[in-house]
């Protein structure tokens, strides 16, 4: 195994991949991009300041630029400073927010963003890195917009690589999370075995992530971590929140009950009574994998994103931890920045793994394994 090998991060984000691979010990990141946008419905919106967040915790200061915009050839000379073929890992996790089903608008348009994924490629013909890495949620592939995948799938196979692209359920590999993502791998010069999750293992559950870490109130700061904070509500959503059932309980609980009056006109309409709606305001339970985290997180409005037990959201470490950070990452900016850039991130627990993926095949000492993993992993139809 080589001492180092090297890494460039577009869309490097807070640093979710990169850190997977930073901290495996033999990869150096010599690049990164990102441009800082945080809220999904305006492409213009206000910063997340996730590359300052990046640069605290992987050591190199992000270039703020946007993929669509930045030159790969310029990229490649003057900020990386390596020559076609020299890298040996591109990571490029673009936007996911133009696919997700969770998103409305794209059961009937194509979002712009969804052509950065097809704009990887113009940097792997420019870099002609040894392996590319891309991370996306399951719509890559199976949603209603495959082509872009296909684009992107096509021209790394026109380029000379060997390309394996599947949907992982990440809880199977150890995340406490359910959380379903697209794996694109591709290398340059032989073929590219997919991840494999190990059999038999037990799911990681919310107890298993935060249950060791003290307790606080909504808006207070733990003294000895300043990410174990959670924010302030109002009186109302704070007198819901200390109504709901401890471990599961959700708004659809207070349902005909004395603190129905609680609940806002939207959850009275019987069509929120199914599919993901109850979720919002819901408690997660501390015996099973949370639900997905996204990088609308920082509000209980917006998923099963309050404490267990404790009359709170969970905090920003809690989350983070949920989102396979490790327990001693930092997150830079104002409190909702930081829920934005855990949401937003590949989980470096995963990336982790990934990492030693990549390795294995770098060095020659990946081995076919001789299993398949409880839930089989579901291959790409495009």
């Amino acid at each position: 195994m080589p001492k180092v090998w090297t890494v460039a991060d577009l869309f490097s984000g807070s640093g979710g991949m990169s850190t997977g691979f930073h901290r495996h010990g033999h990869y150096r990141i010599i690049g990164a991009a990102d441009k800082q946008l945080a809220k999904p419905s305006n492409y213009a919106g206000p910063g997340t300041s996730c590359n300052l967040t990046y640069e605290q915790n992987i050591g190199v200061r992000p270039l703020d630029a946007d993929i669509f915009d930045l030159d790969p050839g310029e990229w490649r000379r003057d900020h990386l400073g390596v020559g076609r073929g020299e890298l040996n890992v591109l990571i490029s996790c673009a936007p996911c927010t133009g696919f997700s089903q969770k998103n409305a608008r794209n059961h009937t348009a194509d979002d712009r963003r969804n052509s950065l994924v097809a704009r990887s490629a113009e940097f792997v013909a420019e870099l002609m890195p040894e392996v590319f890495v891309m991370e996306n949620v399951k719509e890559l592939m199976v949603g209603r917009n495959p082509h872009h995948f296909i684009l992107l799938r096509d021209r790394l196979e026109d380029l000379g690589y060997s390309v394996t692209a599947e949907v992982h359920d990440l809880a199977e590999y150890g995340l406490p999370q359910l959380r379903k993502r697209a794996l694109v791998l591709a290398h340059r010069d032989r073929p590219m075995p997919p991840m494999s999750p190990r059999p038999g293992q037990p799911l990681c559950t919310v107890r298993d992530a935060i249950g060791h870490l003290p307790p606080i109130a909504a808006g207070e700061q733990h003294p000895d971590d300043p990410m174990h904070l959670a924010p302030s509500h109002n009186e109302v959503s704070m007198e819901r929140i200390r109504a709901t059932p401890h471990d599961g309980g959700s708004w659809s609980d207070l349902l005909g009950t004395e603190h129905e009056h609680l609940l806002i006109p939207s959850m009275l309409r019987p069509d929120r009574r199914s599919g993901s709606f109850p979720d919002i305001y819901g408690r997660l339970w501390w015996d099973q994998p949370a639900r997905t985290v996204t990088r609308e997180c920082g509000h209980p409005g917006n998923g099963r994103y309050l404490h267990p037990e404790q009359d709170r959201m969970v905090s920003v470490r809690e989350m983070a931890l949920l989102q396979g950070f490790p327990p001693d990452y930092t997150f830079v900016g104002k409190m909702a920045s930081r829920y934005n850039q855990i949401g937003d991130a590949v989980p470096p627990l995963i990336a982790s793994q990934i990492a030693s993926h990549v390795a294995s095949v770098l060095d020659g000492s990946y081995v076919e394994p001789d299993h398949v993993g409880p839930a089989q992993l579901e291959l790409a139809s495009a």
